[in-house]
């Protein structure tokens, strides 16, 4: 959705984003170590990533986003946030669990 989004709407992609980052947090969360939930997160960021990218390319609508030149470098940037997200939810999860 955030992919066509990006030639439709440049708000409409920011809300995508920001449910997707927060969804990363939650996914990482599900997991009882940090390393577990980065692992989520590497999933998860890397198909969000590959979503994008694609969706883009078969709209072939301009972006109202700017992103990285070649394009493709986006699924390298949510893999690695998406990394960080459920690494902290993972984080999180195990601060709770030990406390």
């Amino acid at each position: 959705m955030a992919g066509f989004l990006l030639g439709e709407t440049a708000p409409g992609y920011w809300v995508v984003t920001a449910i997707a980052i927060i969804g990363g947090v939650l996914a990482g969360a599900e997991h009882q170590t940090t390393r577990d939930g980065a692992l989520r997160g590497l999933a998860g960021g890397f198909l969000f990533g590959l979503g994008i990218w694609l969706a883009h390319m078969i709209s072939a609508d301009p972006e109202l986003v700017h992103l990285p030149s070649p394009t493709v470098l986006i699924v390298l940037i949510t893999t690695i946030a998406g990394v960080g997200l459920g690494a902290l939810g993972g984080w999180l999860r195990s601060r709770q669990s030990s406390g």
